[in-house]
Parts: structure tokens; C-alpha cells; sequence
């Protein structure tokens, strides 16, 4: 009996390895990476708390690609302005579209959990998504050339660029610090 007992415990203790919400502040310093700091607020306004574990590789990814964007002074607007279409407004509640009711379903939550208005989460939401792809899309044109350029073609681009980012990654390895697990 006994033996089960701390059998179940211990299972509990390894799927509550998920971001615990209330353990951290949106002040807490999540990851640095080379000097700078990305905090659990940020990671709060694109990722559910459950989601924020799983994504902080993706994060830290991005973060390298907008610092070596810029030390390459490469224009990342032209990115940016072919994503924010993309992603639309936040839907009057009228609209009960398949896409309205997709956003609806992640902007409000989240809009609740930040104290904010859900119309003013996605403005920022879009706004911090965009910029993010736009560094990694600008880190991955000037690196590889664009997409429509590429002569094999959108799968083995989409693995030039993982590969890209791992090596990035791993070139970087002694500048990041990942402060929550």
C-alpha cells in the first residue's frame, strides 16, 4: 500500500513539471540571453502559463536572431509589415467566424489573466508576435536568402533554418540562463 502511495506522489511530482503560475511574478527574470533579460510578464503576453516551459527554447531562439539582426543592421520592417496582416483585429463578438472564435478563445483568457481588455492583449499580443517573427524571418532571409529564392524548396529550407537556429543556439550556449523550470 505504502509502496503505491509514494508511487503515485512521486508521478504527481514529475507531471507538475509544468510552469507553476502562481510561483512566479511577471517581474521574475524567466531567461537571459546574451546580457539580456526576458521576464515571465513578457512570456505571459504570448504563451499560456502551461505553454511558457515548453516555448522558452523558441524564445531564447528569437532573442539571439534579433541580436545578431542587429549587429548585422539589417532592416526588419519589410518582415514585420508581411506578417501584421496576418493576424488581424481582435473580432466583435458578432462575428462568430472559425478564425473569430479561434482568437477569442486564446486572446480572452489571457486578456483576463493580465488584467486587461482582450481587444488591448491581442493589439499588444500582435504586436510583440510580429515583432519576434519578423527578427527570426530577417535572421533567416539574411542567412539562407529568401524563401522563393531557395532551389530546394519550403521543406528543406524549413531545415536549413532549424538547423541554423540550433547552430546559433549552440554558439551561444555559455550566454544563456534559463531561470525557471
Amino acid at each position: 500500500m505504502y509502496k503505491w502511495t509514494a508511487l503515485l506522489i512521486f508521478c504527481l511530482f514529475i507531471l507538475s513539471g509544468c510552469m507553476q503560475s502562481d510561483a512566479y511574478h511577471d517581474e521574475d527574470v524567466a531567461v537571459i540571453v546574451n546580457g539580456e533579460e526576458i521576464t515571465v510578464g513578457y512570456l505571459r503576453m504570448l504563451y499560456p502559463d502551461e505553454e511558457i516551459e515548453n516555448m522558452i527554447d523558441e524564445v531564447v531562439k528569437a532573442k539571439l536572431a534579433e541580436q545578431e539582426v542587429e549587429k548585422m543592421n539589417v532592416d526588419v520592417s519589410r518582415h514585420i509589415d508581411k506578417i501584421v496582416d496576418s493576424y488581424g483585429q481582435y473580432p466583435n463578438k458578432e462575428v462568430q467566424s472559425v478564425e473569430a472564435q479561434s482568437i477569442r478563445a486564446f486572446a480572452d483568457p489571457q486578456a483576463e489573466k493580465l488584467g486587461m481588455d482582450p481587444n488591448e492583449y491581442y493589439e499588444e499580443y500582435t504586436r510583440i508576435s510580429t515583432e519576434m517573427v519578423g527578427y527570426i524571418n530577417a535572421y533567416t532571409s539574411a542567412i539562407l536568402g529568401e524563401l522563393e529564392e531557395d532551389v530546394y524548396g519550403i521543406e528543406e529550407y524549413a531545415e536549413h533554418a532549424h538547423h541554423l537556429f540550433e547552430d546559433l543556439v549552440e554558439q551561444n550556449q555559455d550566454k544563456i540562463e534559463i531561470k525557471i523550470n
